[in-house]
């Protein structure tokens, strides 16, 4: 009969590896447009995160925050 010590064997798992695969492969297939347009809906949530104080010292009002990201030039 085969001696089988659950603390000293090692689990593989699958879960954190199947993670990182997906992880890759979507930004792998990911395209310069997707990623320049969820750069700037990333900067809007940025920007109506600030509050008024802050945006005020930034030049901005809260009105003007689509006017700014989308004017301008993106990489």
């Amino acid at each position: 009969m085969a001696f089988f010590d659950a603390a000293t064997s090692r689990s593989f798992e699958i879960q954190p590896l199947v993670s990182r695969i997906t992880a890759l492969w979507s930004q792998a297939t990911t395209t310069p447009f997707e990623r320049r347009g969820q750069a700037m809906a990333d900067r809007v949530a940025f920007l109506r995160g600030l509050s008024d104080a802050e945006l005020t010292a930034r030049g901005l009002r809260r009105d003007d925050i689509l006017r700014h990201v989308f004017s301008q030039k993106w990489r």
